[in-house]
């Protein structure tokens, strides 16, 4: 039997580790819960949700093909697949650029805005069952300011 002394073993237990951890258990636990309600009643995985949520709060509804894909944090053969799967099911058309044949652009059809629109009903519902109703005020100005810090965005 190996000895393990408690010394080497003891940064296991630094809470930083333990409070990152119930930090993503708990954007696991939501991801999960939102992901299985859009594919019940819409049909659509949270991450297509995410999707068309970032082409309808784009100016226009459309934005190129790759910075819808670093928005999602996909490589570009990642992106270039999930619209070809949107666009597959009409909720998404690709055009071309006017000015730069190189790029892309992918845009809502008028199913992707139906679709859109009615799963964000289902997620604002959902967003309220097992998140905001856990929170009080101040809880949700102290999550804002504490996720502004982490992601560094401006105030």
């Amino acid at each position: 039997m190996v000895t393990v002394s408690k010394q080497s073993v003891s940064p296991i237990h630094d809470e930083r580790i333990s409070d990152y951890g119930r930090l993503v258990e708990a954007h696991r636990q939501l991801q999960r819960i939102f992901d299985r309600s859009l594919r019940e009643k819409v049909g659509i995985s949270s991450v297509w949700y995410e999707a068309l949520l970032r082409l309808g709060r784009s100016p226009e509804l459309h934005l190129p093909v790759n910075e819808l894909g670093e928005a999602l944090e996909l490589t570009s053969g990642g992106a270039t697949r999930l619209v070809d799967r949107l666009e597959e099911k009409g909720y998404v058309e690709r055009t071309a650029c006017p000015t730069d044949r190189r790029i892309w652009w992918v845009g809502l059809t008028d199913l992707g805005v139906e679709t859109l629109n009615t799963a964000t009903e289902i997620h604002l519902e959902d967003l309220e069952e097992s998140f905001a109703s856990k929170l009080t005020t101040s809880d949700t100005q102290s999550l804002k300011q504490i996720l502004r810090r982490l992601r560094a965005d401006p105030e």
